[in-house]
């Protein structure tokens, strides 16, 4: 049961944090007020996390206060897994809503369980007591008449001592009844089973409002690719804009005002060239890993994650002398990315000066990186001159 429940939720939170949380065109489609700008759909995701092993725990307690106290936390946790349920229904705009959860009995027949028992143990209600009061309208002057009421015990409930490890068992003394004794049983599992169909079902629901949200997104998409195939960059940026906006972020200057100044720029030097070549290359990647994406969430089959959770295999530590034989490998190519992760992430005279240094002795035969290298410590104060520059390096060096 968890195991299908956690996967449909996982999908859910996939799809919300690498499309709706980054793309307009994919959040419009949804009810993305400002409270949910907050992402308190980040919490629902969380507590929803940490009341699974509540709600599909298989332990049995034989101890009547370890009883006692599971019963709360299972039953609660079903019930605010009802009430997240119903919020993420309603943000996906699915058009369930909480009129129609409660004809559904995989939804009230538990809930109705919480309520009585930990809800509402001891319930009050006003009740017609068989008097009236008498008033005259102030219009018309006609007398009215309402029943008097006060307010009464309805029900009132207590845990079993008797039930067995497997069953939640309470006494029910209820008004309809005369407040006459009355046992009511029920098994764990069957609890858990209908819990679980709940959840699968209204996941389901969202994943397919999901799916049509993607399907309508991939074929904007479709529409851009087309255009990036002719090669008009401004048109680019703007459809980029509408439906892709998250690659502005992806790296330096690649902010729209910024990427049109380095595209009219283009014939200056080959670092703008680069650098848009750069744009245009990471702009299909991502598209592609998007579409494939869309395509291997509602493609790929159930995982069971409680398998990954193994433990570490055993390893077994060979002690060997001295006069053993060691096998010594060549030394593996030079590598330029630890200094050029440094130079672009701190970006000021001083540390330039060190990195950039190593960098010079790594390269002091490519002129170039030291043309470029030179281009950058006179221009560290423009971040178009640098990272234009720095893109150039990295090309040369085969280091993306």
């Amino acid at each position: 049961m968890r195991i299908e429940v956690e996967d449909k939720l996982d999908r859910i939170a996939d799809i919300w944090n690498y499309f709706i949380w980054d793309y307009k065109f994919c959040s419009s489609k949804i009810k993305f007020n400002e409270d949910v700008r907050t992402n308190y759909f980040g919490d629902i995701l969380g507590y929803f996390k940490d009341t699974l092993d509540i709600v599909f725990s298989d332990k049995k307690y034989t101890n009547y206060a370890d009883k006692f106290s599971f019963t709360i936390s299972f039953l609660q946790s079903i019930y605010i897994q009802q009430d997240f349920t119903q919020e993420m229904l309603e943000i996906f705009k699915t058009g369930t809503d909480k009129g129609k959860l409660k004809q559904d009995e995989t939804y009230y027949l538990n809930r109705d369980l919480r309520n009585e028992l930990i809800g509402h143990p001891i319930r009050k209600a006003e009740i017609p007591i068989g008097e009236f009061d008498n008033k005259e309208c102030d219009f018309c002057g006609k007398p009215l008449t309402k029943p008097k009421n006060k307010l009464a015990l309805l029900s009132s409930t207590i845990f079993s001592y008797q039930e067995k490890e497997d069953e939640i068992q309470y006494l029910l003394y209820h008004r309809n009844n005369n407040f006459k004794f009355e046992n009511r049983t029920f098994k764990i599992l069957d609890i858990q089973k209908r819990h679980s169909e709940f959840l699968i079902k209204y996941f389901d629901e969202i994943l397919s409002k999901l799916k049509t949200i993607l399907n309508e997104y991939l074929s904007e998409l479709d529409k851009l690719e087309k255009v990036i195939e002719k090669r008009d960059f401004k048109t680019v940026l703007k459809l980029v804009e509408l439906y892709f906006e998250a690659i502005f972020k992806s790296d330096f200057v690649y902010d729209k005002d910024s990427l049109l100044e380095i595209y009219d720029r283009r014939y200056e030097h080959l670092r703008y060239q680069n650098y848009i070549d750069r744009f245009y290359f990471v702009l299909r990647n991502e598209i592609a890993d998007k579409r494939k994406y869309v395509i291997d969430i509602f493609g790929s089959k159930l995982v069971d994650k409680s398998s990954l959770k193994k433990p570490l295999p055993k390893i077994n530590i060979i002690i060997t002398s001295s006069n053993d034989p060691i096998e010594v490998k060549e030394e593996g190519k030079v590598t330029y990315h630890y200094e050029i992760s440094k130079i672009a992430t701190k970006r000021n005279t001083i540390d330039f000066d060190f990195f950039g240094g190593l960098l010079r002795s790594k390269c002091k035969d490519n002129e170039l990186v030291l043309n470029e290298l030179n281009y950058m410590e006179r221009n560290i104060s423009s971040e178009i001159e640098y990272y234009t520059s720095l893109r150039l390096i990295c090309t040369e060096l085969n280091e993306e």
